[in-house]
């Protein structure tokens, strides 16, 4: 985002730091923090606020709380980006991500955690105060995402022109606010031997 943005300035926050200690990065920021407890920052900070991953971090009642906070340091008209993932369930009992899948939910549950928060996240964001239009809005990354792969995309969906390529983003932008689907997060890990 950095190198897409230059002359913007950053901030990240947590209760831990988990900053990358070897990326210098000027314009950036780090604060502690907690999105229950309350963030530090004044009411109407930030154009954009981005949440992501924290299905395993908080529990079903602390999600309302937790959008409330966001919401609060947005600016009117700013943008809020939730990604979260959700698992399923394999349909082999036997294998090893069925155990680890059912563990993962298992702990969740008793922890009184919400493994299918992924599947809830515009309906939590529409009921806690911002409204649906900016709920809409989450799909401004996968439109942007679109742009920037539509020269490799492109002609494998017919879009030979920067005519056909706006079309075809204002037919995607339609087909994201009116059509149900479900995006599921995933994440790989290699160690070279």
């Amino acid at each position: 985002m950095n190198n897409d943005y230059p002359n913007c300035t950053y901030h990240g926050c947590d209760i831990v730091d988990t900053t990358n200690k070897i990326l210098k990065i000027k314009q950036f920021t780090f604060s502690y923090g907690n999105v229950i407890e309350g963030l530090p920052y004044a009411d109407n900070t930030f154009d954009f606020v981005n949440m992501r991953f924290f299905v395993y971090a908080l529990r079903k009642e602390e999600w309302p709380i937790a959008f409330k906070e966001i919401i609060r340091v947005v600016k009117p008209g700013g943008m809020i980006q939730t990604t979260e993932f959700e698992f399923r369930l394999p349909e082999d009992t036997s294998s090893a991500v069925y155990k680890f899948v059912n563990a993962f939910m298992s702990v969740a549950i008793s922890r009184g955690q919400d493994a299918q928060i992924a599947l809830k996240l515009e309906s939590l964001l529409s009921s806690n105060g911002s409204g649906s239009s900016v709920a809409k809005k989450l799909i401004w990354d996968a439109l942007e995402i679109t742009k920037s792969a539509m020269s490799y995309i492109g002609p494998t969906l017919g879009v030979n022109s920067q005519e056909d390529a706006l079309v075809f983003l204002d037919d995607l932008k339609y087909g994201f606010t009116h059509t149900e689907y479900t995006f599921c997060a995933k994440s790989v890990s290699a160690k070279k031997l």
